[in-house]
């Protein structure tokens, strides 16, 4: 997406990539969503921009049924 897309036009894109279901999970108070933004690698990084979305779950029951119902998200461990 474009750096100039932010609030609510970036928060359409992010849905429209990850579906509704999985944006609808992430709104709920045991996520806690991370946002890293950087440069596009495929396209002029001046102009778009990559953002990559990572979620905190620190209540193991909650992290549990997230990856039972989201197979294809990937635990990421931390440093």
């Amino acid at each position: 997406m474009k750096w100039t897309h932010e609030g609510d036009m970036e928060q359409l894109w992010i849905r429209r990539e990850l579906g509704d279901e999985l944006f609808k999970e992430l709104q709920q108070d045991w996520c806690a969503v991370v946002l890293l933004r950087s440069n596009s690698q495929s396209l002029p990084g001046d102009i778009y921009k990559r953002v990559d979305v990572y979620v905190d779950i620190e209540d193991d029951r909650y992290a549990t049924l997230f990856a039972l119902r989201f197979s294809k998200a990937r635990k990421l461990e931390t440093i």
